[in-house]
């Protein structure tokens, strides 16, 4: 097994872990103090940077990751040719947003009880925002890194995705909208779901390539 693939699997693993453990104990009603802590360190963070993450979290917002989305399947199809890449991201985003609103349903975890600085109008967990968004753009940095020769180039966009998720995440916590332990569950449950769906796309793409030769 290569070095890059048993990271992924032992990451892999370390997400179920802790998709089934906090899945389990919100739907037991339990808290979290990992929660509290959070949430304290976060509050220090200055009302004046609320306007930047409120734009933060409007690329995790069905409306920015559909804008971000649309530009990727323009790149694919018209200049990559990459249709099944194209066809890999859009079932995979769109199923993972639905799988997210069915988990929101079963768990019925309440938001907050704080002044929400963004619009909400779901559940609370997991996180749709961490959950969507890393599904997105994972695998559009998954797509991109296909294409690249660097591995410097590789391993910035890896960074920049990396950070560009995290920032999203935080601002869904700074914006009061959601627990430490929705961001953190949403990741876990989008890297799950972003995984398989990788490995579902190398699959085809490796049939096909055989096929046509």
């Amino acid at each position: 097994m290569k070095k890059g693939n048993r990271y992924t699997y032992l990451i892999l693993g370390f997400a179920i872990l802790i998709a089934i453990y906090t899945s389990i104990k919100i739907a037991a009603k339990q808290t979290f103090w990992l929660d509290d802590k959070l949430a304290d360190l976060f509050a220090y963070v200055p009302d004046t940077y609320n306007p930047f993450f409120l734009l933060l979290t409007e690329l995790g917002d069905k409306k920015g990751i559909g804008i971000v989305a649309l530009i990727v399947l323009g790149w694919l199809l018209l200049i990559k040719r990459n249709f099944l890449g194209a066809a890999a991201i859009t079932l995979s985003v769109a199923l993972g947003n639905e799988v997210n609103k069915l988990l929101k349903d079963l768990i019925s975890r309440q938001r907050p009880d704080l002044d929400h600085l963004a619009h909400v109008d779901s559940l609370s967990f997991p996180s749709g925002h961490a959950m969507v968004g890393l599904i997105c753009y994972f695998f559009i940095a998954y797509l991109v890194i296909e294409e690249l020769k660097s591995a410097t180039a590789k391993k910035l966009v890896i960074q920049l995705t990396a950070l560009l998720l995290l920032l999203i995440g935080a601002s869904r916590i700074i914006l009061q909208v959601h627990y430490p332990t929705d961001v953190i569950g949403g990741f876990a449950f989008g890297y799950i779901w972003v995984i398989f769906s990788i490995i579902i796309y190398k699959f085809f793409k490796k049939k096909l390539k055989y096929n046509r030769k």
